[in-house]
């Protein structure tokens, strides 16, 4: 399974370079990416990745109505939007994945839980993210970071209003070491984000 993740890898980030526009700097960071990998110098995020998937890939997901309860009702001042069945509660949107938004649709959410079948989908995006060395794109107005906020390694997109995006900012990281979550917002930077989400209204989500 090592072996499959680190060739798909070199795989992911040779397209990405291929496909990525004209910018000598991003390409050279993109196979300063995949030089690493291929030669071993990642080894300790490799090990960190591995044992997640591990571990993950033996735990039984949550039902349905698990993720439905644990799911936040409210992001410090912003509540719960209704369903598209005009219901104050979020949403299955796929298999252990569960959705919503807040505000009137100042943030979103999605929660998957990466146990069992999804260890896969939910971990090699993240190593992708932990490994990626390209901070800014389209002349700066896009920028990612890598920040540990209480305790929790999260990656970060900030866009410039310029950009016309429907968000502003979106952060990805791994709750619990268990739960991929994606948050993305409005009008605000990730550390307003951060902020806005609170860290204790993921507590229904702790294993």
């Amino acid at each position: 399974m090592k072996n499959i993740l680190s060739l798909t890898l070199v795989i992911v980030l040779l397209a990405a370079c291929k496909d990525t526009p004209k910018s000598n700097s991003n390409k050279s960071k993109i196979m300063e990416g995949v030089m690493n990998e291929i030669t071993g110098k990642n080894e300790e995020i490799n090990k960190k990745y591995d044992l997640l998937l591990k571990e993950l890939g033996a735990k039984t997901p949550l039902t349905n109505n698990q993720l439905i309860a644990a799911f936040p009702k409210k992001l410090n001042h912003l509540n719960l939007d209704p369903s598209e069945q005009n219901t104050k509660e979020p949403e299955i949107t796929d298999t252990q994945l569960v959705a919503g938004s807040f505000g009137d649709d100042t943030i979103r959410m999605e929660i998957l839980d990466a146990a069992g079948q999804k260890a896969v989908g939910a971990i090699l995006p993240l190593k992708m993210l932990h490994l990626n060395k390209i901070t800014s794109e389209s002349n700066n107005t896009i920028r990612y970071s890598k920040i540990e906020r209480n305790g929790i390694l999260t990656f970060g997109t900030d866009r410039d209003a310029n950009t016309k995006a429907d968000f502003q900012s979106e952060l990805r990281f791994l709750y619990g070491n268990r739960f991929y979550v994606t948050l993305v917002g409005k009008g605000m930077d990730t550390d307003a984000l951060w902020k806005a989400m609170g860290i204790d209204n993921l507590n229904g989500f702790r294993n």
